[in-house]
């Protein structure tokens, strides 16, 4: 009896199709969409509303201008998510303006310019929110509590406020800081939203665990040796409120684990998260704190491929080994 020992190609690396992934992506989202428009209301619902149709119009407009159209059969979904993911990352009072700039940034420089969907090097709604943050920073400081009496304000959406103070996140409790009861931005701030749809993309197969687990832990690792160097002192708590509060989970679960960007193979994978994490905590001192959480991905979506080159060759002179000591 023959037993068919034939491989896929090793090009191959999942049987999910784009718009699976993407539509799996989208339906992630969902439960930090919820949060935001509950607790932010309308100028929330109208800022994701925004940064999802615009990127889209961008797309669409540079497709047509450059004369590059996608197969009949192919539908779509990343300038959904990437809007999506730029609107979540930004605070409720932020103007159109601003929001719209960094949509552009990630759609024309970051997607378009390197073939579009699929081709882009890094992660264009990272590197868009990133921009904003060092261009134009006095136009992502726009926190505010969710008060009811302010769920219908819209002022903000035109008009930049002028920054408020924020409060020490030492002062939130745990539960506050597990259901995202105090100002950040959209919808980054609730863990059990980000935990949900991390399980959701986890359990569907289109989110690779290596990078986001190996950068939280990383991350609960050096950030004793961080605090003790910084400040001689360490507690528990300081670090339970840095992950809960920072994002961190935000950016392992929607941009560490991002299939097309990050590498594929484990070893790589693991490494990768690593050095996000620990640079994260080397520049957090001398950044803001979105900076701090954004650079890094960029720096290790650049050495993507050439993490995975080295892996798959590390990998293969291995199992060479072997079999020269088995002949």
């Amino acid at each position: 009896m023959s037993v068919d020992k034939r491989q896929l190609a090793p090009f191959i690396h999942t049987e999910k199709s784009a718009p699976y992934i993407y539509m799996t992506f989208l339906a992630a989202l969902v439960p930090c969409v919820v949060y935001g428009m509950f607790y932010y209301g309308l100028r929330a619902v109208i800022l994701i509303l925004f940064s999802m149709t615009a990127f889209v119009f961008s797309d669409n407009l540079c497709m047509r201008v450059t004369h590059r159209r996608s197969g009949g059969d192919y539908f779509d979904l990343s300038s959904l998510v990437e809007g999506l993911l730029i609107a979540l990352m930004l605070p409720p009072d932020t103007t159109l303006l601003t929001a719209l700039t960094a949509v552009l940034f990630a759609s024309v420089i970051t997607k378009q310019v390197f073939g579009g969907a699929g081709s882009n090097i890094i992660n264009p709604a990272c590197a868009g929110r990133l921009f904003v943050e060092l261009v134009w920073p006095t136009g992502t400081q726009g926190f505010s509590y969710g008060e009811t009496n302010s769920k219908l304000a819209l002022m903000s959406l035109v008009v930049q406020k002028q920054p408020e103070a924020m409060p020490s996140y030492s002062q939130f409790s745990i539960i506050e800081l597990l259901s995202g009861n105090y100002p950040g931005l959209i919808g980054t701030a609730c863990f059990i939203c980000i935990l949900t749809g991390g399980l959701f993309l986890t359990l569907k197969g289109t989110m690779r665990l290596y990078s986001p687990v190996s950068y939280i832990l990383t991350i609960v690792v050096l950030y004793p040796v961080y605090m003790l160097i910084g400040t001689n002192t360490f507690t528990f708590d300081g670090l339970i409120v840095y992950l809960l509060s920072s994002g961190a989970f935000f950016i392992a679960v929607f941009f560490l684990g991002d299939l097309t960007t990050m590498p594929s193979r484990f070893a790589s994978g693991v490494f990768a998260g690593v050095v996000c994490g620990s640079l994260t905590l080397v520049i957090k001192p001398f950044v803001s704190p979105m900076v701090s959480l954004l650079a890094p991905v960029l720096a290790v979506n650049f050495l993507s491929f050439v993490l995975d080159f080295f892996s798959k060759t590390l990998s293969r002179r291995k199992v060479r080994s072997r079999e020269v000591d088995v002949s």
